[in-house]
């Protein structure tokens, strides 16, 4: 998995402590789970133990292939999933591929927790939770796996997705919600935010 064990027990922990964890594990062998703002799709033998044991201790047990439920701390009675939360987002990626994105080297101070700029190929410019950076992971893929492709979304998308061979994550950007960020984002429409560090000449 090419995530940070550390960030998404940490994402874990918040879900299922406010609006709900969701988890299936589907037949076909794919774990799925979700939070506020993320979504996760894993083969389930490639599911690292330290995020197994996360799970357990707060829900209790792993669920069975073909059972998907979401829940939330002080709720006795997990509730089951109608339906179900696995979507394929590895296919859903592979639509998207050739309109990716990368992290820029900007930061916009918000009112509920700092917000990452990313850059599409055409200088579009997405904004999602900063803690997105800091869960992926290249260096944490086991053997087995590749490295996670660039990011990839549309204008039609409200998520943004990364995937390798095992696992797509996908998180959800963060719309435009005061006077001044959309401002930014005007003013920096047509300006590359992904310049490299290379100390000017005298």
């Amino acid at each position: 998995m090419f995530v940070n064990d550390n960030v998404l027990k940490r994402l874990i922990k918040n879900a299922w402590k406010g609006a709900g964890l969701h988890i299936e594990h589907t037949a076909e062998g794919w774990f799925a789970m979700s939070g506020f703002y993320w979504f996760i799709e894993v083969d389930d033998q490639m599911l690292s133990n330290k995020i197994k044991a996360q799970i357990v201790e707060c829900i209790g047990e792993l669920p069975a292939p073909g059972e998907g439920y979401l829940y939330i701390k002080g709720h006795d009675d997990q509730m089951e999933i109608p339906g179900t939360t696995y979507r394929n987002k590895m296919a859903e990626y592979d639509k998207l591929s050739d309109k990716t994105y990368e992290f820029t080297n900007v930061l916009i101070k918000a009112k509920n927790g700092n917000l990452q700029i990313l850059e599409g190929l055409d200088r579009n410019k997405i904004m999602v939770p900063e803690w997105a950076a800091d869960l992926i992971d290249e260096d944490a893929v086991k053997d087995g796996e590749t490295k996670p492709g660039p990011a990839a979304s549309d204008n039609r998308t409200p998520y943004i997705i990364w995937r390798n061979n095992v696992m797509a994550l996908a998180v959800f950007k963060r719309n435009v919600r005061y006077e001044g960020e959309r401002e930014f984002l005007e003013a920096v429409e047509d300006v590359s935010l992904c310049w490299d560090f290379v100390e000017e000449e005298d």
